[in-house]
């Protein structure tokens, strides 16, 4: 970034912390500088918390069985979504959530299946950029 304000953090944690490999709380342990970014990202975005993940693998086998927890949620998931986003699903599955794949990108396919469903909750999980086409 060149906005003066992100140059200044940048400079002032180089100095505290010097340069060279660093990593995520997985790899280096969790410290109050990680604390302190999810405190100042919860307050960004007016909410209650915030949690870091490491890697986007991490967050989808994290997110997806945590929200889709048990039988009275149906997951609807794009048939070219990423393994991580698959593996997440399977996670959910073995909480006891349903999980029914729609045709890559066919909105009709997914409407048909969301109606077909009885489930309370419903969680529709897609891509954003889709690597395994």
């Amino acid at each position: 970034s060149t906005h003066p304000v992100v140059r200044a953090a940048a400079a002032s944690a180089a100095a505290r912390w010097g340069s060279g490999p660093r990593s995520s709380a997985l790899v280096c342990g969790y410290t109050h500088d990680h604390r302190g970014l999810e405190t100042g990202l919860s307050a960004l975005k007016e909410t209650e918390e915030c949690l870091l993940f490491p890697t986007g693998f991490a967050a989808n086998v994290g997110i997806i069985p945590a929200l889709c927890d048990g039988p009275d949620c149906h997951i609807f998931s794009d048939a070219l979504n990423h393994a991580s986003i698959i593996d997440g699903c399977k996670l959910a599955a073995r909480r006891g959530a349903r999980v029914s794949t729609y045709r890559h990108c066919d909105v009709r396919h997914l409407e048909a299946l969301l109606d077909a469903s009885q489930a309370p909750r419903k969680m529709v999980v897609t891509d954003s950029l889709f690597s395994m086409d």
